[in-house]
């Protein structure tokens, strides 16, 4: 365990650098075997054994759908990632972050804290 280090009250056994590499080496091997597929139209979308293990895009009309929810969840995976980008340049977690924005809008802004010392 990482001293110092929680999430949800609960103690981390990994650090975010340990984290970052992660994903990073997870994303790779996907992007690796996506764009190992010769068909411009299957590169577009992971499917196979590995990428579809619960066969839930087998017909068209799920197959459709369960892109569109793919797409969704990764753009709302971006934007969760600026909280991680938000408490290492803070200090605070988002709620915190949000409670002071809130209680001093025209002080407490992106560029006041982009700016200031860090934390």
């Amino acid at each position: 365990l990482v001293d110092g280090l929680s999430y949800l009250g609960l103690p981390l056994s990994f650090n975010i650098t340990t984290l970052i590499w992660i994903e990073v080496l997870v994303i790779r091997y996907t992007e690796f075997q996506s764009n190992a597929e010769l068909d411009v139209e299957k590169r577009l979308y992971l499917g196979g054994a590995y990428f579809n293990p619960l066969g839930l895009a087998v017909d068209l009309e799920n197959e459709a759908t369960v892109k569109l929810a793919e797409i969704k969840h990764g753009r709302l995976a971006m934007v969760s990632f600026l909280g991680f980008v938000q408490a290492m340049a803070t200090g605070k977690g988002s709620l915190n972050n949000w409670a002071t924005h809130l209680s001093d809008p025209l002080h407490t802004t992106i560029i006041n804290t982009s700016f200031s010392e860090p934390h």
